[in-house]
């Protein structure tokens, strides 16, 4: 009884301190401001959608987004691979108190390449998430009030590049690369290269990013079934994370309307 027990409170310690950057999150570039002050106004990059991966059945995404200075809200298009497609949508998630939400979503096509951008509305104290496809035109935007804390707005000043969901790594696309390109960002509507740090959560795959210059990131992987690290894959669920979409697990962020990146 006792030890069930100390089991939940660990699990809810865990939820209650849960942020970004999450279990699942594999390679990422961190960005933040060259002088350290200021809130990100514009946020702008290109990639190009992979190649499908040699087996179906598998749910993750390369994306980038913008985060609030305390890890707790975070605004990105995404570009996920659903088990048997690619689509993009946009996606706000939102750690305390928990809310998620998604915008329409749209097939697209290994070669396409796709645009997202991000841009502060200070009238409204607002985000508006613009996300493309270039090749066939299709596009979604979504506004996402900031929230306020103790009477204050939140101040989003975090760039993220991300791949993220741990699968057996013969299940990514096979090309090995995503590389975000036309990187453009906006401090303060002032145009800044901003400094980035490299990292990961899960050591999946030798799934890490790069900086190439200053308008250019690369996410890079290995897909062979051998680089897998299959005790992570079991901790984090393996072919049992689509049964966890939709319901809140400790450290990890739900669905809403789509499988959750």
């Amino acid at each position: 009884m006792m030890r069930a027990v100390a089991v939940l409170l660990l699990v809810c310690v865990g939820a209650a301190f849960a942020q970004d950057p999450a279990e699942g999150w594999m390679g990422y570039a961190k960005g933040v401001s060259p002088t350290g002050q200021g809130k990100i106004t514009y946020m702008e990059a290109k990639w190009t959608v992979g190649n499908n991966p040699r087996r179906s059945g598998a749910f993750f995404s390369p994306w980038f987004g913008i985060e609030s200075s305390d890890n707790l809200n975070l605004i990105q298009p995404v570009n996920p691979w659903t088990g048997s497609q690619w689509q993009i949508y946009n996606e706000y998630f939102q750690w305390r108190p928990e809310h998620n939400e998604n915008s329409d979503s749209h097939v697209v096509r290994p070669g396409d390449v796709l645009f997202g951008s991000v841009t502060f509305n200070p009238s409204r104290n607002s985000y508006t998430i613009y996300h493309s496809d270039l090749n066939d035109g299709w596009s979604v935007s979504t506004e996402i009030p900031i929230q306020k804390i103790n009477g204050q707005f939140k101040t989003y000043n975090i760039i993220y590049f991300v791949y993220e969901k741990v699968w057996s790594c013969d299940l990514y696309p096979t090309d090995g690369e995503v590389v975000f390109f036309d990187i453009k960002v906006e401090y303060d509507n002032q145009q800044v290269v901003p400094i980035y740090t490299t990292d990961y959560v899960d050591d999946n795959c030798n799934n890490r990013a790069h900086v190439l210059n200053d308008t250019a990131i690369s996410i890079t992987w290995d897909t062979s079934a051998e680089a897998s690290n299959h005790k992570l894959i079991e901790l984090r669920g393996g072919a049992k994370q689509h049964t966890s979409y939709g319901r809140r697990l400790a450290g990890r962020r739900p669905t809403g309307r789509h499988p959750r990146v």
